[in-house]
């Protein structure tokens, strides 16, 4: 698939998303008076677009490759950046984007509604979502519900900004243009450090991907989430100091780079560890309340490599290969191998919740289907989770720090109940709901068979980041096929 055909497809699915109410207005008004500074300090500016991605319904389209384990609980908004004139194409058109090493990226906008988590995460990535093989690693920590900057005392509905650039006389500039818009107090930095990433915009240069994340809206927020998602009130600018020759891919400014940030540090020195006799207890109790299956531990590790690592060691993303993952700073992967599971079996997810224990802030389970594309089947969340415990272990007084989730091919011979999951038949057509073919086609072909598992463990409170995995009592997984 070329890159204008990507670009075509892209402009159709994501389209220019507009904002309506106060909101809008309020983040009008200050984009309009940032506007207003960049003229009078010389700059040249063009207007993105922000707009929602569903990987699943991509994939089923025939348009990537993988849908690479998606997180449908975790919507992402990606914006979208136009080209400088005369710049070498970026490979994903509008969804990737190189940047002029004196540009800067600036989102002035409102920040999602009370959620567990949200975050703007740029990351860079390096080959074609068409065919894969992709590079696709995060630059330092995410600007999160956790550490973002607004104008009010609060993280959520405030204005915001965000500066994204490589080069410290722009950043220093433009947070000069934002304070005199009102913004100062509100301006949030993500630094592109040269000294990793190339930043230009020739065919050698790095491209960038930048994602906003929201998972799990506050009780009674849900609308407020889904509006948000379906109208962005966000508005994204590249802006440049202007060119006097008319070449607008030559810097204007000379090279003045910014330094590696430094990453949040996870871990507090607190651990789960010494609730592992309950789980222990769980697990037995789980085995033995399906005395007619046979009961198998399905290995549960450390999913994805790091940013920075990955980077160096070309950790590559192609499913099944987990690469980088487009890996978060914020969050602790944990994942299973693909297995079978065949219809007339079941799966029960359980572990610690680490919400009661403190060391999450949003963490699920969720089931993926096919080794390659990796498209979701189902997912559960901590709110979901919370309480599932005591259907095995109601006894035990801290049965409300463990979670039990069941997954299920076995119909009505198997576990039933509030904490259990029918999932699809391995004979179902999964791409069908996303897809409205002519007659005579056929849908795309998917692995109902194959599953994968992944655990999402996000923002520790105590650090803002990550929790460190050596402090964790990990999440586990048994299989359940009929004897």
């Amino acid at each position: 698939m070329s890159a204008r055909v990507l670009f075509l497809i892209i402009s159709a699915v994501l389209p220019l998303a507009g904002t309506v109410g106060s909101s809008a207005r309020d983040v009008d008004e200050k984009v309009s008076r940032f506007q207003d500074q960049l003229v009078k300090s010389g700059y040249a500016w063009q207007s993105g677009s922000e707009s929602v991605a569903d990987l699943n319904q991509w994939y089923c389209s025939g348009y990537l490759y993988s849908a690479m384990w998606a997180n449908p609980q975790a919507p992402t908004i990606v914006s979208q950046m136009p080209w400088v004139p005369g710049q070498a194409p970026s490979t994903n058109s509008t969804a990737t984007w190189r940047l002029r090493q004196d540009e800067a990226v600036v989102i002035i906008g409102m920040t999602p509604p009370p959620m567990a988590y949200f975050s703007f995460d740029l990351t860079m990535m390096k080959g074609f979502l068409g065919t894969g093989h992709l590079l696709w690693v995060a630059i330092g920590d995410p600007i999160s519900n956790k550490t973002v900057r607004t104008t009010g005392a609060t993280p959520y509905d405030r204005l915001f900004a965000l500066v994204i650039t490589g080069n410290r006389r722009t950043q220093a500039e433009v947070d000069k243009m934002l304070a005199a818009t009102g913004l100062g107090d509100a301006t949030n930095h993500v630094p592109i450090p040269a000294s990793m990433f190339r930043l230009g915009l020739d065919e050698g240069s790095d491209q960038f991907f930048l994602g906003t994340r929201t998972a799990v809206p506050e009780s009674g927020f849900e609308q407020a989430r889904d509006d948000y998602l379906a109208a962005p009130p966000l508005r994204v600018l590249r802006v440049r100091p202007k060119s006097v020759s008319g070449d607008e891919t030559q810097p204007v400014y000379a090279s003045d780079p910014l330094p590696v940030p430094p990453l949040r540090v996870p871990g507090t020195g607190i651990t789960e560890l010494d609730l592992n006799p309950t789980l222990q207890l769980l697990r037995q109790r789980i085995v033995d309340a399906y005395p007619g299956y046979e009961a198998q531990d399905v290995p549960v590790e450390r999913a994805f490599e790091e940013g920075y690592p990955g980077l160096q060691t070309n950790a590559v993303i192609h499913p099944p290969v987990l690469g980088t993952g487009a890996y978060s700073y914020d969050a602790l992967y944990l994942g299973t191998p693909n297995f079978s599971l065949p219809d007339g079996s079941f799966i029960v997810a359980y572990g610690p919740n680490h919400l009661a224990t403190r060391k999450a802030s949003y963490a699920s389970v969720a089931v993926y289907v096919d080794a390659a594309a990796a498209l979701i089947l189902d997912t559960r969340d901590h709110v979901d989770l919370q309480g599932s415990a005591a259907d095995f272990i109601a006894d035990r007084q801290d049965a409300g720090k463990f979670y039990a989730w069941t997954f299920s091919r076995a119909g009505g011979s198997g576990p039933q109940g509030l904490h259990v999951t029918p999932l699809a038949a391995t004979n179902a057509v999964y791409c069908k709901p996303y897809c409205t073919l002519p007659d005579g086609k056929t849908y795309r072909d998917v692995d109902m068979g194959t599953v994968r598992l992944f655990f999402r463990i996000y923002a520790e409170p105590a650090t803002r980041s990550r929790p460190a995995l050596s402090e964790l009592l990990m999440d586990r997984l048994l299989l359940f096929t009929a004897k």
